[in-house]
């Protein structure tokens, strides 16, 4: 009985995922995160989405507040990252992420389109009933696992990853920071992508302006926040400190 019933949901989700079925379709996931990777623990879950149109897809897992601060004295922690809203055009090879500015609000950026290489591995295992093959990756300074389905053809998944011979239903990094699980898939009969279609055609930034403005926004906290030392004060420590901690590595 058990094995008709996982036959019968991979049958349903090739039916589901079949480009010459449907033309939209909505990849639920849960994603758990920890904001202070690097520095702690504080993880929170995620009801993530990745809608998929045809050669388009809009993956968000945007939920509560995507910037964390703490104040500690003179210590000012800004930790904003570019997890949270991805789209990609594969007609075009575009790839756009957004990033919330302390100042200038949701700015989108481009990056290169699944540039990751893959490793393709002969583990095996099933993620929701599903049969999965594993790949590994280092991408961005983080050492990746990725399960994927190739019984649901769709080359994509979840934030930045893709590029395997399936749908990536499991994700996460090494680390324990990350980790994207699938939930479920289903029919949608129509999805809006045209503002960020809109973006690409207009173009954004790159991933090299992307950087140069965090270390800009960098250099300019730490400058207004080293001076609020007081003007009464002999032996305070009058230096703040601020750091920028990323999930994608830069130098």
């Amino acid at each position: 009985m058990k094995k008709f019933i996982v036959l019968m949901l991979m049958v349903s989700l090739t039916r589901a995922v079949g480009q010459d079925h449907i033309d939209n379709q909505l990849v639920h996931y849960t994603i758990k995160y920890n904001h202070l990777f690097d520095r702690g623990k504080d993880i929170k879950e995620y009801d993530a989405k990745l809608y998929i149109q045809g050669d388009r897809s809009l993956f968000t897992m945007k939920q509560g507040d995507k910037i964390e601060m703490s104040y500690q004295s003179n210590y000012y922690d800004a930790s904003p990252d570019s997890l949270f809203t991805v789209y990609k055009d594969f007609e075009s090879n575009s790839l756009l992420f957004d990033f919330y500015h302390l100042q200038q609000g949701n700015i989108f950026y481009a990056d290169t389109l699944h540039p990751m290489e893959w490793k393709l591995e002969s583990e095996e295992k099933n993620v929701s009933g599903i049969p999965c093959k594993r790949a590994t990756v280092r991408f961005k300074g983080r050492d990746y696992v990725a399960w994927y389905a190739p019984s649901i053809p769709i080359s994509n998944g979840p934030w930045k990853l893709g590029g395997l011979p399936g749908l990536i239903l499991e994700a996460y990094d090494q680390q324990g920071e990350w980790h994207v699980l699938f939930n479920k898939i289903e029919e949608l009969n129509f999805i809006d992508l045209g503002y960020f279609e809109k973006l690409v055609n207009k173009g954004v930034g790159s991933f090299s302006v992307f950087v140069s403005d965090l270390k800009d926004l960098l250099k300019r906290m730490t400058g207004s926040l080293s001076g609020q030392g007081s003007s009464d004060c002999f032996t305070c420590e009058t230096k703040s400190l601020v750091k920028l901690y990323m999930w994608e590595k830069i130098d």
